[in-house]
C-alpha cells in the first residue's frame, strides 16, 4: 500500500513539472531505453516521455556492459527530441549533454550526502570514491527527427550482499551515505523527483548561460589532477586529467606536458 502510495505521488509530481507529454511506470521491463526506443519507432508516444522500471532483466551500460540492476535502485529513461536541445542556442548542448545529466544527478544527491557526490567524466556519478548512478544516452533518429535517450540507474537503497565482488567493492548506495533523518527521501521515488527538478533547474542555467558546465565543472569534478588511463579503438593515453573543453571533451597532459583533447573512451584512474 505504501509502495503504491509512493508511486502515485511521484507520477502526480512528474505531471506537475508539465515537462513529459507521456509518463510511464514499469513493474518489470528488458532494458527502459530500449522500451522507449520502440515506442518510438513506432510512434506510440509523443516527446519528450520518462519511463521508469522497477525491474530491468537486459539493462546494458556503455559499450555493452552489462548493467547491474538489484531490487532498490531507481531505474529511468527519458526521451528529448534533438531540436529541444538545440533551442539552448548552443552549438555544443548535445556534446554537453553527457556532463549535464551527471551534474544533475550530482546536484540532486548533495544535500542528502555529508561528502560532495563527483562526477566521473563524461557522466558517472561518485560519492566517497564509489560510484553511486550510471547513466547511459543514446542517439537515433525516426522519419528524420533526431532524438536522445537518456538512461540513468541510481542505488538508493541497494542491498549489494549478493551482488558480484567487482560492484560490492566500487559501488555504493545512497542509504550507506545518507546523512539526513528523513529516509523517505533515499527511497526511488523521492529521488526521482529530486533529479527532475534538478535537471531542469541546470537546464535553465545552462540555457541562460552557455557555458555555466565548463565554469562549473572543477566543483563536481572527480577525475581533475588525477592520473588516468584513456582506452581508444586506437590504443591507451596516459596522462593527468585537466578539466574538460567547451564542448565538453576531457582534457589531459600526457608526460611530455602534451594537452590531449578526448572526445569519448574508457576512462580508468591509475594513481
Amino acid at each position: 500500500m505504501i509502495e503504491q502510495l509512493r508511486r502515485h505521488w511521484a507520477i502526480e509530481s512528474l505531471s506537475q513539472l508539465e515537462f513529459f507529454q507521456s509518463i510511464q511506470w514499469l513493474d518489470q521491463i528488458d532494458s527502459t531505453n530500449r522500451y522507449l526506443d520502440r515506442q518510438i519507432k513506432a510512434s506510440q508516444i509523443r516527446l519528450p516521455s520518462i519511463a521508469v522500471a522497477d525491474t530491468q532483466t537486459a539493462g546494458a551500460g556503455r559499450s555493452g556492459n552489462p548493467w547491474y540492476s538489484p531490487q532498490g535502485c531507481l531505474m529511468f529513461s527519458m526521451a528529448i527530441e534533438h531540436s529541444w536541445l538545440q533551442s539552448q542556442n548552443n552549438p555544443d548542448a548535445l556534446p554537453l549533454l553527457p556532463l549535464q545529466v551527471g551534474l544533475a544527478v550530482a546536484h540532486a544527491l548533495s544535500p542528502l550526502v555529508s561528502k560532495q557526490p563527483k562526477v566521473k567524466w563524461p557522466n558517472d556519478v561518485y560519492v566517497d570514491d564509489r560510484k553511486i548512478c550510471g547513466i547511459l544516452i543514446e542517439s537515433s533518429s525516426v522519419f528524420s527527427k533526431g532524438y536522445v535517450i537518456i538512461g540513468v540507474g541510481i542505488n538508493c537503497k541497494v542491498d549489494f550482499g549478493l551482488s558480484p565482488m567487482q560492484v560490492r567493492q566500487s559501488a555504493v548506495s545512497l542509504h550507506e551515505v545518507f546523512a539526513g533523518q528523513d529516509q523517505e527521501l533515499v527511497n526511488c521515488e523521492s529521488v526521482l523527483i529530486a533529479f527532475m527538478q534538478s535537471w531542469l533547474e541546470l537546464d535553465a542555467w545552462c540555457r541562460s548561460q552557455p557555458d555555466w558546465i565548463q565554469r562549473n565543472w572543477s566543483k563536481w569534478d572527480w577525475l581533475a589532477d588525477r592520473n588516468v588511463q584513456v582506452q581508444q579503438p586506437t590504443g591507451v593515453l596516459t596522462g593527468k586529467a585537466d578539466g574538460i573543453g567547451k564542448n565538453g571533451s576531457l582534457r589531459l597532459i600526457d608526460n611530455h606536458a602534451n594537452r590531449l583533447t578526448i572526445l569519448s573512451g574508457t576512462v580508468r584512474v591509475i594513481d
